[in-house]
């Protein structure tokens, strides 16, 4: 049997319902590859999801590109990769949530890439919230104890999380007004794509890893082996963020800080986790992630989205984020000053909920005006 082109894994618990979305935009639309069409094996593992799953997934996998591996227990996203890069196939490989839709042309844009860029490369795409492409998924930092006393400081003093803010928007703004494909020291692990002979090299998680903080981990590790990182922005792709892990949010953090104690240690020592812990004990006792660094203005709307005027500045552009610190902004681009109102498609997603929005000044990334954006339960 002759070997597939691209290989996907897609590691799956509770998180079908996009699952749809995900597999037609893979395999319906052909891949251009050579001027022909790219051949392509999905492998899904399922972490054990819910029975109500069950059915979904054997209609999934009753596809003849799909190939389902069932596990018995979650063994965490880390260690049911590993287990799709052993069986795979393909000359590339790529690893996706399931909650991904692949815009047109993305999957053979980030193959070209590969192909065209210097030394052993990996590859991600830009990513949008909302499926018209309006708001952009920021660039995701690569943590390191400096970063991390920025954010945790930063939670109980306004003039470092001012600072913080204007860095991360200073880098944001590059990534998402690039045209050609820029270098990063950080992926997001969403979505991204390489030779397979990269990983098997390499290596990809650290099974150690069970949730969060492996795609950071591999991502180090990439860099100081000085394997390229690269965003390339032509390739889009949509996220809708999985469900898997909400209604659970203790659980979610519990995870996240046991995986970033893991990574601090790994790569700092006894001294890096230490580090770690005090900034998070310090900033927990005083529990200040409520306060906005900037003045706000309150807009209320329920079923239609809110209007806000943005300032008459050159170039000028939005961050919008779930809280008040603005960490991981989106970031949205209205094009003219004046009044500019929310995305429908964006607007629709949101439960009710409290997010923050800026008007950033694109040179400094100062904020011009700050507004605090309640959505309220539809009536």
């Amino acid at each position: 049997m002759t070997a597939p082109d691209l290989s996907v894994v897609v590691v799956n618990f509770n998180s079908t319902i996009y699952m749809d979305g995900l597999l037609a935009s893979l395999l319906d639309e052909p891949i251009a590859l050579n001027g022909g069409r790219a051949t392509v094996e999905v492998i899904l593992i399922d972490n054990a999801s819910r029975d109500e799953d069950h059915e979904k997934l054997e209609r999934l996998s009753s596809r003849p590109e799909v190939r389902l591996i069932r596990n018995t227990e979650n063994v965490g996203y880390a260690i049911g990769n590993l287990q799709g890069l052993a069986v795979a196939q393909g000359r590339w490989h790529l690893v996706s949530n399931p909650d991904i839709y692949v815009r047109s042309g993305c999957v053979a844009t980030l193959i070209d890439a590969v192909e065209a860029l210097p030394g052993p490369a990996v590859v991600g795409p830009m990513a949008s919230f909302d499926p018209d492409g309006h708001v952009l998924l920021p660039p995701i930092e690569l943590a390191d104890p400096y970063k991390e006393a920025l954010t945790e400081i930063g939670r109980h003093q306004d003039s470092v999380a001012r600072y913080a803010i204007r860095r991360r928007a200073q880098d944001a703004h590059q990534f998402w007004t690039a045209s050609e494909p820029i270098r990063l020291p950080m992926l997001s692990g969403q979505f991204f794509l390489a030779r397979r002979e990269t990983f098997l090299q390499h290596g990809l998680f650290d099974p150690a890893y069970p949730l969060y903080y492996e795609d950071t981990d591999l991502f180090r590790r990439y860099g100081e082996a000085d394997i390229g990182l690269w965003h390339v922005p032509t390739a889009r792709i949509v996220h809708h963020f999985s469900r898997s892990a909400m209604g659970r949010p203790n659980a979610s953090m519990f995870r996240n800080r046991v995986g970033a104690r893991r990574y601090f240690r790994k790569f700092w020592g006894a001294p890096g986790e230490r580090t770690f812990n005090n900034l998070h004990a310090r900033a927990d006792a005083i529990a200040a992630d409520d306060e906005c660094p900037f003045d706000l203005e309150v807009v209320e709307a329920a079923d239609q989205p809110p209007t806000i005027s943005i300032p008459d500045v050159e170039g000028v552009y939005l961050e919008t984020a779930g809280n008040p610190k603005f960490s991981l902004a989106a970031g949205v681009f209205p094009g003219v000053a004046g009044p500019f109102t929310f995305p429908v498609t964006f607007w629709g997603q949101l439960g009710p909920m409290e997010f923050w929005c800026r008007a950033v000044e694109p040179a400094t990334g100062d904020s011009l005006r700050t507004w605090k954006i309640v959505k309220c339960p539809a009536t």
